[in-house]
């Protein structure tokens, strides 16, 4: 895992852990289901002793319905699958548990999409910070400053909204060769920034696996 530091904010270890994947499919049958289970940990310090501890957790299950196609090639019949799936429905789930020295509080941030290529069931993005008091929306950004929206990925980005107002941002492409920026309200406590710090790195962190 890469280490990022942003201002105060230093990451001391950031700890990666084993990817598990299994996958299911019954003999002659079009449906394939998948599950992946990666975890990690990162520490970083703030200002003066302050430390935040964020847990990561992604969970992706998908189900996949594919063509079967029957070939014949000299005297011989190959059953096989077409790649392109003709329907998948994924649940993905991104979920980091941050905690600091500052107090026992843990605030969770909560990243979940559901997607759906059937139709009938729409896919949706739900995407938060909460303590279980206090919740500060996470909305994705698409588009550039100049207007434009990326052509290989669909998120450049995060905003964070507290009661309506942007509180702080993260930019965080898949491009490798564009920059990463995280943006944080002055008049903010210290301790939301420390946790803010948490969900920035496990963003920053992430950027391949989080859900598009």
């Amino acid at each position: 895992m890469l280490k990022y530091d942003f201002g105060a904010y230093k990451t001391i270890k950031a700890k990666p852990g084993l990817e598990k994947s299994t996958t299911k499919s019954k003999l002659f049958s079009a449906m394939e289901e998948t599950e992946s289970k990666q975890k990690a940990s990162i520490v970083m310090t703030g200002n003066g002793n302050d430390t935040v501890i964020t847990n990561i957790s992604v969970n992706v299950k998908s189900k996949e319905v594919r063509e079967h196609v029957i070939s014949i090639s000299k005297g011989r019949v190959t059953w096989a699958t077409e790649e392109d799936p003709s329907m998948v429905q994924q649940n993905r789930n991104f979920v980091a548990v941050i905690t600091t020295n500052r107090d026992t509080l843990t605030w969770n941030l909560i990243y979940i999409t559901q997607v759906n290529t059937q139709g009938s069931r729409p896919s949706n993005t739900s995407c938060f910070l909460t303590d279980g008091n206090v919740t500060i929306e996470i909305r994705n950004v698409t588009v550039w400053d100049n207007g434009k929206s990326p052509t290989l990925y669909s998120t450049i980005g995060f905003e964070f909204f507290s009661n309506g107002i942007a509180i702080a941002a993260v930019q965080n492409p898949a491009d490798t060769f564009q920059k990463k920026f995280v943006l944080l309200q002055k008049d903010l406590d210290e301790k939301m920034k420390l946790i803010l710090a948490g969900a920035f790195s496990a963003l920053l962190s992430f950027t391949a696996q989080m859900p598009s």
